[in-house]
């Protein structure tokens, strides 16, 4: 048998209805030869009546139409209803909300299209919000889901059917997912999807908050910036207010603007300046307002604010200063971070360099320094003529330091960066060399070396641990050049770079780089690293350039290298004239806190989502390193968290099999607001090993209720990387009829009868009809 073709049913018949139909066309031809009709008449009645006799010639061998359907409940087919919130909108013109749309939709389990599809298929009904659930009538819809997760929904239907006949989806949904549509390797595997979209965008008005990113820099003007993409429906050319409010409700920030025509978005862009380090919560809420201001009407409110979290660290980030020498350099670096509460600058200068060692002539058995005599030292070696005399400046302990350069990642690592200033290679030891390397490298530490006398290729750092850290090659070059007036000015990239600029815009920038004096040091490098950076550059008065600010990564740290050896001129002048020093002071503020920016600490928390099976989960990671920054696993780690409510949680993070020195904890989300989390250690001795807070928010109806609009495009592009197609809930009788004569997992094979069929008898009586029609409109009898 041969699908999609016509059979016959007696073929032995065929010899007779040829012959038949022969004899009745000689006689049709014969009775029309003599009637006197004009040509294209006879013609027309001598076809029409040739024509009936054929078909009637043609039911002699009882021809036959053969097919193929699926198979009356051998094939499933599943019922997919959306039951989350966003169905609750209420349409423009309705009086009820879209679910209850739906639900009478799929109540009637009574309807045409419902009785037609369990005759042909095997029907499951199931809902989704976030997860996937079978049920056994539509009448419990509630319409309260939190999230909608059509991906991970769509993913697990494909696994509970899998190597079962599904033949199809009927999706009811609005379109609206938080995760998306599956990956297209994953939708060649599911059945055709035919959705239903569920609500209209016909008269609606809305405005919602499509897209919200928060960056922190190191900024200090404003070292955080919102940015909120705001979608609207109906409303293009009206006026739209976006306000930002802090945790106390007092609001921050405020702007307007004119929604654009189409589907553009507009952008806001705040920059705002938390009053204290760590975790802070903002409020971002817009609404479409008239001239007075005051809000209007709009389809729901629920999609009109968006909760912001915002973690600028904890601090104070320490970073040791190590100087060769006492300068002015430290003297304004110093002044300029004294009331910064982020930046905690530990120095440590030489106040004069090791002399050769000799014997002391003056007492027998004195060998040390007679400047010393007369003081008490006996919890330390007296100062020797052979050791640098080195002074110690804000250490955290008394001890810190004593010996000079850490030699051990214990001394060293606590410190979130290094900055050299005019201090030669000699200076540390190989192993202290290797040690800052591994500072960057490993610990993730920042370098910044300054232009002093003794910096760079002056300083013979060329072919040491340290020069492989800069972004310069010291092996070529002039050495430093003095004398010449060299301009600074930012580089392509430094406009870029938030903390390399003072000003908000560019103008105003370039009239303070203008303003600044010339300076007259500056250590001429070779080239630049692959990977390298130029932030600024230093111009002499014939227009050379040559590069005074340079950048790289190292490892998982830091590198940047100040070219310019009297930086502190700038200040200098500028306090000279009487004017404030807060513009290099807030240069080296902003160059600082972008050094320490990403430098990890010993212990770290940070909350991570993890869905499992569709429930609002997040699995907060702390991180655990011991002082020599090496993944820590003996300890004991408990979790803390304060809900919006109030309430706290407390439990024990396991640790972690995927990565060493790490401890996971999983909670679930039950409440919309702000959350805070702590996380203390305790070592193998039982003391404290370190702490660490973080801060997150859940917002579900800001994703719930991004548009109100139903998502025509995203069900479209579903159906049709599916093999399916979109149907109006007006047309589900017509589209569950085309369902038999669909393909499916499980088909059989049909015929009809052709020459049984009504249609033919239609055409036979039609073609007799047309002729004697044709024969009475000429006057023939």
């Amino acid at each position: 048998m041969t699908i999609g073709a016509v059979l016959f049913g007696g073929l032995s018949w065929a010899g007779w209805a040829l012959a038949l139909f022969a004899v009745g066309v000689v006689a049709v031809w014969w009775a029309y030869r003599r009637i006197g009709l004009p040509t294209w008449d006879r013609a027309l009645c001598l076809g029409l009546k040739i024509a009936a006799l054929g078909m009637l010639a043609l039911c002699l061998v009882e021809p036959l139409w053969s097919g193929q359907r699926v198979r009356p409940g051998a094939n499933l087919f599943v019922i997919l209803a959306d039951q989350s919130r966003s169905l609750q909108i209420v349409d423009r013109g309705a009086t009820e909300h879209r679910g209850n749309g739906l639900k009478q939709l799929l109540a009637d389990e009574e309807a045409p299209w419902r009785v037609r599809l369990e005759q042909d298929f095997d029907v499951r009904p199931y809902v989704f919000d976030n997860r996937l659930q079978h049920v056994t009538s539509f009448a419990t819809l509630t319409f309260d889901g939190s999230r909608t997760r059509l991906a991970s929904v769509l993913h697990e239907l494909k696994d509970r059917f899998r190597d079962r006949p599904l033949a199809g989806v009927l999706l009811l949904t609005d379109g609206h997912s938080e995760d998306g549509l599956p990956p297209d390797e994953e939708l060649k595997w599911l059945p055709p999807i035919y959705p239903v979209p569920i609500g209209s965008a016909s008269g609606l008005k809305d405005v919602s908050i499509a897209q919200v990113t928060t960056t922190t820099t190191a900024f200090e003007d404003a070292p955080v910036t919102v940015q909120a993409e705001v979608r609207s429906v109906g409303l293009a050319g009206e006026k739209v207010i976006a306000r930002v409010r802090d945790e106390t409700g007092a609001i921050a920030k405020t702007e307007s603007q004119v929604l654009p025509a189409g589907d553009a978005p507009a952008t806001f862009r705040f920059q705002l300046k938390p009053l204290k380090p760590g975790i802070a919560f903002y409020e971002l809420e817009v609404r479409r307002a008239d001239e007075d201001g005051e809000a209007t009407v709009e389809a729901t409110l629920a999609n009109n604010k968006r909760l912001i979290t915002v973690d600028r660290g904890a601090g104070p980030y320490r970073i040791l200063y190590v100087s060769g020498r006492p300068n002015w350099e430290f003297k304004f670096l110093n002044r300029s971070i004294e009331d910064d509460e982020q930046i905690d600058l530990t120095a440590m200068i030489r106040i004069a360099k090791k002399e050769p060692k000799f014997e002391w002539r003056s007492r027998d058995g004195e060998a040390t320094n007679p400047l010393f005599r007369g003081f008490d030292r006996t919890d330390e070696e007296t100062e020797r003529y052979d050791q640098p005399v080195i002074v110690r400046l804000n250490t955290a302990t008394p001890e810190e330091l004593r010996d000079g350069f850490p030699k051990t990642a214990e001394g060293l690592f606590p410190f979130h960066a290094v900055l050299l200033d005019d201090v030669e290679a000699d200076f540390f030891t190989a192993e202290q060399q290797t040690l800052l390397e591994r500072f960057v490298s490993e610990r993730g530490g920042g370098l910044l070396m300054l232009g002093g006398q003794e910096s760079f290729r002056e300083g013979k750092y060329d072919r040491t641990p340290v020069g492989r850290m800069l972004p310069v090659y010291l092996d070529k070059g002039t050495t430093q050049t003095a004398g010449q007036g060299w301009r600074l000015a930012l580089s392509r990239e430094g406009w870029l770079q938030p903390w390399a600029r003072l000003r908000s815009t560019e103008t105003e920038e370039q009239v303070r780089l203008k303003q600044w004096p010339a300076f007259t040091t500056l250590n001429r490098i070779g080239n630049l690293k692959p990977g390298a950076t130029v932030i600024a550059e230093a111009q002499d008065g014939s227009g050379q350039k040559q590069p005074a600010l340079a950048v790289q990564r190292f490892g998982e740290g830091r590198c940047a290298a100040l070219l310019i050896g009297d930086l502190w001129r700038a200040q200098l002048e500028t306090a000279a004239k009487g004017e404030p020093l807060d513009d290099v002071g807030k240069a080296w503020r902003q160059m600082l806190r972008w050094l320490v920016a990403d430098v990890p600490e010993r212990t770290e928390l940070r909350a991570v989502e993890a869905d499992s099976q569709g429930l609002p989960l997040l699995r907060l990671e702390v991180r655990a390193r011991d002082k020599d920054f090496q993944p820590r696993d003996n300890a004991g780690v408990t979790v803390q968290v304060v809900q919006p409510d109030g309430t706290t949680l407390e439990q024990p993070a396991e640790p972690s099999l995927r990565e060493p020195g790490l401890y996971e904890a999983v909670i679930r989300s039950r409440q919309s607001g702000r959350y805070r989390a702590s996380a203390e250690l305790i070592d193998s001795e039982g003391k404290p090993g370190g702490s660490a807070t973080t801060g997150w928010s859940f917002d579900p109806d800001a994703t719930e209720f991004r548009s109100a609009a139903p998502d025509l495009r995203n069900l479209e592009e579903l159906a049709r990387k599916t093999g399916g197609e979109v149907v109006s809930p007006d047309g589900l009788d017509a589209f569950v009829r085309s369902l038999a004569t669909r393909e499916a997992p499980v088909t059989e094979a049909t015929t009809s009868p052709l020459w049984h069929s009504p249609w033919l008898l239609m055409l036979v009586v039609g073609c007799l009809c047309g002729e004697w029609g044709v024969r009475r409109w000429r006057g023939l009898p």
